[in-house]
């Protein structure tokens, strides 16, 4: 065990990725490191903006953010780990504003269907700022996550968390009020994510917000339709 070892603490195996690498911070000082890793994350979102993905190298964020290449090793083991934050992130700040979203609609179905409606055309769509940051477009990661599922699945499921946790709470109201009868809310939500976000990726849409709308209501009338609601 090395110095740098012995002084971390122990944030338990399903610990937020950005927080882990804040952890790694060898100065102690937690204010600090978060503003370095924060920088970090800046500088690849921005990448990620300009480069429409994921074409970019650890160099390349690291000239960006102004810090050296040491200082990125402290927080990050390389890409795929800096990346795995940004998505966190990403997926918390998404499931943030979904619930902003949701908050003036009562009706279960209704609030299920914005849910559904607002993940597709984010999915779809250029570039969007989502606060808190890192911003960027569930889109944006697609490639990404794609990677991620085939290599880590426990990784990938729990960095998605936020939208999943967010989804099956709006499934089981559903289920409650009597709109829908799910077998297995759990199965109905998984399939639900996938079905939005990677049907949207693969498709070529264009920048015509009408074209988006309709889309996104297609999507809701399949998958409705898919779990024995009515639209």
């Amino acid at each position: 065990m090395t110095n740098a070892d012995a002084h971390a603490p122990d944030l338990g195996s399903q610990a937020p990725w950005r927080d882990r690498a804040v952890a790694r911070s060898l100065d102690g000082a937690r204010s600090r490191a978060e503003e370095r890793v924060q920088r970090f994350l800046d500088a690849t979102v921005e990448l990620i903006r300009e480069n429409d993905g994921l074409d970019f190298t650890v160099q390349d964020v690291v000239a960006r953010s102004n810090q050296s290449l040491r200082s990125f090793y402290q927080f990050f083991d390389g890409k795929q780990h800096l990346l795995l934050a940004v998505y966190e992130g990403s997926m918390q700040a998404a499931s943030v504003t979904l619930l902003e979203t949701l908050a003036s609609e009562t009706d279960p179905m209704q609030r299920l269907r914005l849910f559904v409606t607002t993940l597709y055309k984010w999915s779809v769509a250029d570039p969007i700022e989502v606060p808190p940051a890192p911003h960027l477009a569930v889109r944006s990661m697609a490639d990404f996550l794609l990677g991620l599922l085939a290599t880590d699945r426990e990784k990938a499921r729990s960095a998605s968390a936020p939208l999943f946790d967010l989804l099956l709470k709006l499934l089981e109201e559903a289920k409650e009020s009597g709109a829908l009868t799910l077998a297995n809310p759990r199965r109905s939500a998984a399939l639900i994510l996938q079905t939005t976000m990677f049907n949207a990726y693969s498709m070529n849409v264009g920048g015509d917000s009408e074209a988006h709308e309709a889309s996104a209501e297609e999507m809701w009338a399949f998958i409705v339709g898919g779990i024995g609601g009515r639209p």
